[in-house]
């Protein structure tokens, strides 16, 4: 199937979309950010690639940098000293503001205050994460700065009882990391369940999911294949069915007596924009699917549309050089799959996202044809504009709550 290239109101109404009786636009607080599929566009062909053949697939235009909006003062430093476009710079700063926010957790730690310094310390992990988030497997400081991630990140919850529970779930002779957290409920209950699949640059640093638990919802994030600690330490490497994952984590969930088995859903964002609903065509114990910036085809939609990641895919799937990742991602696809999804669905996009093109959110809209589905504006890749971020209402969750939360 061709990438859809321009969408116009006129092609919208020959495809039949605005006649479809599809619910574009759901009545409730929702709707003003709901769009429909006529409005998805916005491809500024000039301003996709600000800098070409950046090492290791380096994503270092200017607007994926920092902002100089913020209030933490030391996102405001990053702002004004990291050079643009260049690798190494960002390297550099995000490691040195990794080791000021270590030096102050472990003065915090000697003085006995523990909460403090496990707030430090985890903001010492965070900094050491983007640090290392564009270092390729070839480069020196990736895997010590990737080990000072994970020292950090346990050095915290030493010292603080985590508000969730650690978990290696067994996944084809090893173990996959994740952690789970429900809200407070009275012994015995079963939750609703929210298992959340990363981007290609995730981590696991826990303390998320707040968002699902405080709507009832409990909330399960992995560190799959080609993501973090598996990538890194054990070269488990992304494959096309993600469905496959998705059902040993399913399998998991529906073995504990804390959740409730009718009410699972997947969400994900940028790549998990394509893992959640590849997830969703797979396994029907998944009763919804959410995401932002969704997409059909990783190779249309990210690995030609923003070539400088390409060397970060080829890693990320386990190919030995970009030809072959090119053989690889094209089996990443909901070509002939987008059909079998049957649980509602709601696919964000960005009209100017630059990572992943948001024709493929439409695509998906346009071959789900058995999902009650609707799309989402605004929720693409837009971190480190040089402007203030708008304000985002939870849709996300507030849609999951919708779907899987039974009223009260």
């Amino acid at each position: 199937m061709g990438t859809i290239r321009k969408i116009s109101r006129r092609s919208a109404m020959k495809w039949g979309l605005l006649s479809s009786g599809l619910s574009l636009l759901p009545k409730g607080r929702l709707s003003t950010a709901l769009a429909s599929p006529a409005q998805v566009g916005g491809r500024a062909e000039e301003e996709l690639f600000g800098s070409k053949n950046l090492p290791g697939g380096g994503q270092l235009e200017i607007r994926m940098t920092v902002s100089p909006y913020s209030s933490d003062l030391d996102l405001v430093e990053l702002a004004e000293r990291m050079s643009p476009f260049n690798p190494v710079s960002w390297y550099a700063e995000w490691k040195r503001i990794a080791e000021k926010n270590e030096r102050l957790a472990e003065g915090f730690e000697k003085e006995g205050h523990k909460v403090t310094a496990n707030e430090y310390y985890l903001r010492a992990a965070r900094f050491y994460q983007r640090a290392v988030i564009y270092q390729s497997e070839g480069d020196p400081p990736m895997l010590p700065t990737f080990n000072k991630l994970i020292e950090m990140y346990k050095r915290a919850w030493q010292l603080v009882p985590p508000p969730f529970e650690r978990l290696e779930i067994p996944f084809e002779g090893t173990t996959l990391p994740a952690y789970f957290s429900k809200p407070r409920g009275n012994p015995g209950q079963r939750f609703p369940t929210v298992y959340a699949f990363g981007g290609a640059d995730s981590s696991l640093v826990g303390g998320g999911g707040g968002a699902y638990t405080s709507r009832g919802m409990a909330y399960l994030f992995l560190d799959g294949p080609g993501q973090g600690i598996p990538l890194r330490l054990k070269r488990v490497y992304a494959p096309p069915d993600s469905e496959r994952v998705a059902k040993v984590v399913i399998d998991y969930l529906v073995s504990r007596p804390d959740v409730d088995p009718n009410r699972i859903g997947i969400t994900g964002g940028s790549m998990g924009g394509y893992t959640a609903p590849r997830c969703a065509s797979g396994d029907k114990r998944i009763r919804a699917c959410s995401m932002s910036s969704g997409a059909y085809s990783l190779l249309e939609d990210i690995f030609e549309y923003y070539p400088p990641i390409q060397e970060r895919l080829r890693w990320l799937i386990g190919a030995k050089d970009l030809a072959d990742a090119r053989k690889k991602i094209r089996e990443f696809t909901l070509e002939g799959r987008a059909q079998q999804i049957e649980c509602p669905m709601l696919i964000g996009y960005g009209k100017d996202d630059r990572i992943m093109d948001p024709q493929g959110a439409f695509r998906l809209y346009q071959a789900a044809v058995n999902s009650k589905r609707s799309m989402v504006a605004e929720m693409g890749h837009d971190v480190g504009r040089a402007r203030p971020s708008p304000l985002r209402p939870p849709i996300l969750a507030d849609w999951m709550a919708k779907q899987l939360v039974p009223p009260s």
